[in-house]
């Protein structure tokens, strides 16, 4: 009878687990996400670095590089705009770089050297942050700039300086 039982009860749970995801993904998780909000609790960077330097790799369809652009100049503003010890350290040591267009997308190298540990770097989280008002037209941008390529984010070690 044992054996029944747990035959049954094994048989549900993917069913049920199945059932929870299907729920989840028609209808998202507003209602924890607005009780996080409500309590306060810190929100997780997106993007952090743990290490000595951090790096990400952006691809942006290369029609769109001076908007990515004037979105990158809007972070140095923004950065400014936020007054705190970390984003002005951030801004001391974060740098943008421009690599070949290729097929159609442009790569833009961003490099923070040293980083401030444990803080946002996603770009498009920190400009929601000094521009709140114009969060939805930078979500925007974004979505239109960005290539089909993801992010690449690196948090690299040193390992040796050569001086």
């Amino acid at each position: 009878m044992r054996l029944t039982w747990l035959a049954i009860v094994t048989c549900r749970r993917p069913m049920l687990a199945g059932l929870v995801v299907a729920v989840v993904l028609a209808f998202g998780s507003p209602s924890l996400t607005f009780a996080q909000e409500e309590q306060g609790a810190p929100q997780k960077p997106t993007v952090a670095f743990q290490n000595d330097a951090g790096v990400m790799i952006l691809y942006v369809k290369a029609d769109k590089a001076a908007d990515f652009e004037e979105m990158a100049g809007r972070l140095k503003e923004g950065l400014t705009k936020l007054e705190t010890p970390e984003a002005k350290q951030q801004a001391e040591s974060w740098k943008l770089f421009k690599g070949p267009v290729g097929n159609g997308t442009a790569v833009y190298v961003m490099i923070a050297d040293p980083v401030v540990k444990n803080v946002e770097y996603w770009f498009l989280s920190l400009l929601y942050k000094a521009f709140p008002a114009d969060a939805q037209a930078l979500y925007q941008k974004w979505t239109d700039a960005k290539a089909a390529n993801p992010p690449a984010v690196f948090d690299l070690t040193l390992v040796t300086k050569m001086q």
